[in-house]
């Protein structure tokens, strides 16, 4: 009987030492690092109506993407210049533009521009682009959009 009180003693006081260690390690682990992430900034052609100069600011980390959607109407006669302004290459990068039509289908709704740009290298830039009509005597730069991109 000595022998396994013995024996239950030792053990208690192996699951007193061990427990809190082995909560330490479960509990207080770093997650792992999900990768490049993308982020959206997106403006409504109703929100484009209601303000002609925009502007957000962003933080990426090296290797993030970023996408801009704009509202767009091309029924207007207005379009966004399809290459967006960037002050820094090396920063920021343009890898994709698309337009894409109204998921209604009507005649005369609007739908959006969207640019995809990678984040190269850290630093500052400031990314733009413009809604026009882009024909000679047509208005220019009647609405803007700028972002200022700060990458980690």
């Amino acid at each position: 009987m000595r022998r396994w009180v013995r024996v239950l003693t030792g053990l208690s006081a192996l699951l007193i030492a061990l427990v809190p260690a082995m909560t330490a390690c479960g509990g207080r682990s770093e997650p792992a690092s999900a990768g490049p992430q993308t982020t959206t900034i997106e403006i409504s052609y109703d929100d484009l109506l209601k303000q002609q100069r925009i502007s957000r600011s962003v933080s990426l980390t090296v290797g993030d993407t970023l996408q801009i959607s704009l509202g767009a109407n091309p029924s207007t006669g207005y379009q966004w210049a399809e290459q967006m302004t960037i002050t820094d290459a090396k920063v920021l990068n343009q890898t994709g533009h698309e337009s894409i039509a109204a998921s209604e289908g009507r005649p005369g709704a609007a739908g959006s521009d969207v640019w995809v740009l990678q984040a190269m290298g850290p630093g500052s830039a400031t990314v733009s682009t413009s809604y026009s009509r882009p024909w000679a005597g047509g208005e220019q730069d009647t609405w803007s959009f700028t972002a200022d991109v700060t990458v980690r």
